[in-house]
């Protein structure tokens, strides 16, 4: 039974801060949310092609074309439920309040974004012959225009489709609406940039996150551990809010897999990047439908395999962040197990590092002492014993897993207050996002 040993923990771990590009991480949380509905895939990061493309021929000065960027490329960060964002493909949607709000009150949540909360809230508001500088006597920002008008077009592009022989038509749609659903500025505008067909055909490009990083590149900044800290947070809310059977669990590993980490003798910095991986475990669940994770009865053989996937998920949206490498490793890692029948990718042995072992114990205990909806957590001995009968089969490693139960009291009062601490933040997000203030 392999096990590995506190001394040998270290080895392959930085001991240095870390610097991660703003642009990797909102390009990852795009990939994210694109999740939700497959059809959609790299929506996100076309609109913010349009929108950034559209700023910058009109010369926009670098603070606005930087907040236009990222509230672009997270305009639909509200649309969590799978519904409204089916809802919002069609062309003339105006129904996009909802979503607006709940984004706007997200990126609240993380206070470098505060500040395209207003953009966000607003993205699917007409311009109704200038009507719409208003809403509800709040005031629209202008670029919440341009952003609503990028989101239209990139809508119009149908990807089974040569994107070229697209271009009248879609040109015909937008003129149609000028001065009613757009800004006829932004319009006119929209026609200049797209006689060239490079507009069009990195449009249409399956490396469109590649052309966005090379082409507005002067706009990215670099977040240090604490903002990454914050940010892995954010990630967390997103995830949690997504349904109310895991609310709080990303917290809970979180706390958990730390705490596992300090006893393993990691540093400071580690043992925060531990945290920060705990936080972004299940990003990947934002694949799965809520009738999955919301489903109280016994998943049949399909909806397991969807479930599955999520861990996969996870790595694919967390791999494109250089510098993140450690990281994407412990969060997506977390549903292995040692004899290499675990998944996604069925590790075994020596390719589970000390940091994926910690996270892969971290999560089972903060599943089965958790309360869900439908059940109690399960007390000490229950949880003694699961944890028993994994290590008899060779599923984890039996000094991390003993280092929990040695801890036990105090493990699980880190992680109950951890989790009480995020349900009273998220109860109070929510209250203030549906209030609508």
């Amino acid at each position: 039974m392999e096990s590995l040993s506190p001394k040998n923990s270290q080895e392959n771990l930085t001991t240095t801060d870390i610097s991660i590009s703003s642009f990797d991480m909102v390009a990852s949380l795009s990939t994210a949310l694109d999740l939700i509905d497959p059809k959609l895939i790299n929506h996100h990061k076309r609109v913010c092609y349009i929108a950034t493309s559209l700023a910058s021929f009109m010369g926009f000065a670098h603070d606005e074309l930087q907040k236009i960027y990222l509230a672009s490329i997270l305009h639909d960060i509200g649309a969590i439920a799978f519904e409204d964002r089916l809802n919002s493909v069609e062309f003339e949607y105006g129904g996009g309040e909802t979503h607006g709000i709940l984004g706007a009150k997200l990126l609240l949540e993380f206070s470098p974004f505060a500040n395209l909360a207003p953009l966000v809230m607003y993205h699917h508001t007409w311009w109704d012959h200038g009507k719409g500088k208003l809403s509800l006597d709040q005031k629209v920002p202008y670029t919440s225009h341009l952003i609503h008008l990028a989101d239209r077009i990139a809508i119009l592009v149908n990807d089974q489709q040569p994107i070229l022989s697209q271009i009248s038509e879609i040109e015909k749609d937008i003129i149609g609406q000028s001065d009613k659903m757009f800004s006829s500025e932004f319009v006119s505008v929209f026609l200049k940039i797209s006689k060239k067909n490079t507009f069009w055909l990195d449009l249409a490009s399956p490396n469109i996150g590649w052309i966005l990083g090379r082409k507005f590149s002067f706009l990215q900044t670099m977040l240090g551990l604490d903002d990454l800290s914050d940010w892995s947070r954010f990630f967390a809310v997103i995830i949690d809010t997504r349904s109310r059977f895991t609310a709080t669990h990303s917290s809970g590993v979180a706390a958990t897999a730390q705490k596992l980490a300090s006893l393993f003798n990691f540093s400071a910095l580690d043992c925060k990047k531990m945290e920060i991986a705990g936080h972004l475990h299940d990003i990947g669940k934002l694949a799965v439908p809520n009738s999955i994770l919301e489903k109280s009865g016994q998943l049949n053989t399909k909806e397991w395999r969807v479930v599955h996937a999520h861990s996969y998920y996870t790595h694919s949206i967390l791999d494109q962040i250089t510098g993140f490498e450690e990281i994407t490793r412990w969060a997506s890692n977390h549903h292995e197990t040692l004899d290499g029948r675990g998944y996604p990718f069925g590790h075994s042995g020596e390719e589970l590092c000390i940091g994926s072992r910690i996270m892969m114990v971290a999560d089972i205990f903060t599943a089965l002492a958790e309360d869900r909806p439908y059940r109690k957590g399960l007390n000490e001995q229950k949880i003694q014993n699961v944890f028993f009968e994994c290590i008899q089969k060779n599923k984890l490693d039996p000094l991390v897993t003993e280092a929990l139960l040695d801890n036990y009291e105090i493990m699980n009062c880190i992680r109950i207050g951890a989790q009480v601490k995020e349900a009273q933040r998220l109860q109070k997000f929510w209250e203030t996002a549906t209030s609508h203030n």
